[in-house]
C-alpha cells in the first residue's frame, strides 16, 4: 500500500480518512475534483522547522515558500506558527498584504520583478532580494523616487548542480537566477548596492533546487558561500545575513527516501558553524525558504473514476473527474505519484493501470501503471503528496473549473478555495459590441 501521510487513517468501512474526515464523501459531494489539506501535519512540519533552528541556530528566520501554495488562509497558518513569508510576485505579496500578514517577515524573489512589484514591496517593508544588474538601478530608483530606503539580499549561485530534476536545479552557473561569482561577477553587484544611498545590503541568498535527497550539493554551496563571504570582509563588506533558500524533498512514491526536516536543518547549521568558524567569520543571521517540504505531504487530491478503456495486451485506462488541468506536474517534469482506492483501503493492489485525465490531450496522463485495487467506475481515487504546486499551477484548460482547496482537522472541513464554477471561468470574458 502507499504509504499514508499526517493524519490519514482507514475506516473500518475501508473508506480513507484524513484530519478526521472521509474524503469519499467528499469527492462525490463534488462534481470535479477537490485539493484536501491536512492542516495538523501542515503545521507539524512548520512547527518542526521553527523549533530546530530555535534550538540549534536562534539568530534565524524561516520563511514558508508561498509559491507552493498561496492563499489567505495559508498566509494565517503560517504567520500563527511564527514563520515569515516568501514571495515571487506581485500577486503573492499582494495576498499577503491583504491578510494583514506581518511585512518585517516577507522576503520578495523574483527574476524579472516589474517596477509596480518593487514599489508595492518597498512601500510595505518587505525584504527585496536583488537578481541582476538591470534589478540595482531599478531598485535604486525607485526608493529615491519614494524616498524610502530598503533592505536587500542579492541572490548569488554557488555554481553547483543538485541532484534533481534539471527544472528544479537552480544553483548552477546556466541559471536565469542570480549572480556568479566567477570573473567577480557578484562581487561588482554588491559594491554597486553598497554605494546606493537608500539601498541597505544585508546578505545573500542561494538556492541549488528543489526536491533534494542527497545534502552533498549544499555541504559544497555553503563551503563556496563562506570563501566569497570572507572575500567580501576583507573588502570590509560585511555580510549579516545568510538565505540557504529551500530544497528538502518529500515522500511522492514509496521510493523516495528524505531525511526529516530536523535532521536536514541540523546538518546545515552543521555545515555553517563549521566553514563559518574554520575562516574565522562572525556567524550571521540564517534564513531558509522551505516550500514543498512543508506543505507537499500535507495535500491529497481526490476525484472520481468515470470511464475505463483497456487495449487489449497494451494497457488498461481508467480515466478521472480532473486531469492536467488540476496537475500539470506529470507532464510537465514527469512527476510520479502514489495513490490509492479511497472507498475500498482494505484491498489488495494488484491490477496495473494507467490513470488519465479527461483534457484533450494524449499527455494527459496523472500516473502510469500504478498498481491499484481493481478500480471501477464511480470509485474515488486519492492522489497523495499534491499540496505543494498542484492548485498553484493550475489551469482552466479546456475551460475545466479549477478545484476548490479544503482544509481539514478534527473531523472539520472548510473552504479555504471555493470551488470554480463555469461563471467564474467566464467572468473576464467581454464581447465587443461590433461582435453582437
Amino acid at each position: 500500500m502507499a504509504v499514508l501521510h499526517g493524519t490519514m487513517k482507514v475506516k473500518d468501512n475501508g473508506h480513507l480518512l484524513i484530519g478526521g474526515v472521509d474524503v469519499v464523501e467528499v469527492a462525490r459531494e463534488s462534481e470535479f475534483p477537490v485539493y484536501v489539506l491536512d492542516e495538523e501535519l501542515l503545521r507539524k512540519n512548520m512547527r518542526e522547522y521553527r523549533k530546530t533552528f530555535e534550538k540549534y541556530y536562534p539568530n534565524s528566520m524561516v520563511h514558508y515558500a508561498s509559491k507552493a501554495l498561496m492563499t489567505l488562509a495559508m498566509c494565517k497558518i503560517v504567520e500563527s506558527e511564527g514563520l515569515g513569508i516568501d514571495v515571487v510576485s506581485g500577486g503573492e505579496l499582494y495576498t499577503a498584504i491583504k491578510a494583514g500578514f506581518p511585512m518585517d517577515k516577507v522576503v520578495m524573489h523574483g527574476n524579472n520583478k516589474s517596477v509596480n512589484e518593487i514599489k508595492m514591496g518597498i512601500e510595505n517593508g518587505v525584504k527585496i532580494v536583488i537578481d541582476n544588474f538591470y534589478e540595482i538601478e531599478l531598485v535604486d530608483k525607485i526608493t529615491k523616487e519614494l524616498n524610502k530606503s530598503v533592505d536587500v539580499l542579492l541572490r548569488i549561485k554557488p555554481g553547483i548542480h543538485a541532484d534533481t530534476h534539471h527544472y528544479v536545479s537552480t544553483g548552477h552557473e546556466d541559471s536565469k537566477f542570480g549572480f556568479i561569482i566567477k570573473e567577480d561577477t557578484a562581487k561588482k553587484a554588491i559594491k554597486q548596492v553598497v554605494e546606493k544611498e537608500l539601498i541597505n545590503f544585508k546578505g545573500i541568498h542561494m538556492h541549488i533546487g528543489s526536491q533534494i535527497f542527497n545534502v552533498t550539493g549544499y555541504e559544497k554551496s555553503i563551503e563556496i558561500m563562506a570563501d566569497f563571504i570572507k572575500e567580501l570582509k576583507e573588502e570590509n563588506i560585511i555580510v549579516k545575513e545568510f538565505d540557504l533558500g529551500g530544497g528538502l524533498g518529500v515522500i511522492y512514491t514509496q521510493e523516495d527516501d528524505p531525511m526529516s526536516i530536523t535532521d536536514f536543518v541540523k546538518l546545515l547549521i552543521e555545515y555553517v558553524k563549521r566553514e563559518f568558524e574554520k575562516r574565522e567569520l562572525e556567524l550571521p543571521k540564517l534564513m531558509v525558504e522551505p516550500g514543498r517540504s512543508i506543505v507537499g505531504e500535507a495535500g491529497t487530491t481526490v476525484y472520481q473514476v468515470g470511464s475505463i478503456t483497456e487495449v487489449p495486451g497494451i494497457r488498461k485506462y481508467i480515466a478521472i473527474n480532473g486531469g492536467m488541468g488540476d496537475n500539470i506536474r506529470p507532464a510537465l517534469y514527469g512527476s510520479k505519484y502514489d495513490a490509492v482506492i479511497a472507498n475500498r483501503m482494505n484491498g489488495k493492489e494488484e491490477e496495473l493501470v494507467t490513470v488519465a485525465g479527461k483534457c484533450c490531450e494524449t499527455g494527459d496522463i496523472i500516473l502510469k501503471d500504478i498498481k491499484l485495487n481493481e478500480p471501477k467506475s464511480g470509485d474515488v481515487l486519492a492522489v497523495f503528496t499534491t499540496g505543494a504546486y498542484n492548485y498553484t499551477m493550475a489551469s482552466n484548460y479546456n475551460r475545466l473549473p479549477i478545484p476548490g482547496v479544503m482544509l481539514v482537522n478534527n473531523g472539520q472541513k472548510e473552504w479555504i478555495v471555493k470551488p470554480q464554477s463555469y461563471e467564474d471561468i467566464l467572468r473576464n470574458d467581454i464581447i465587443p459590441e461590433r461582435l453582437k
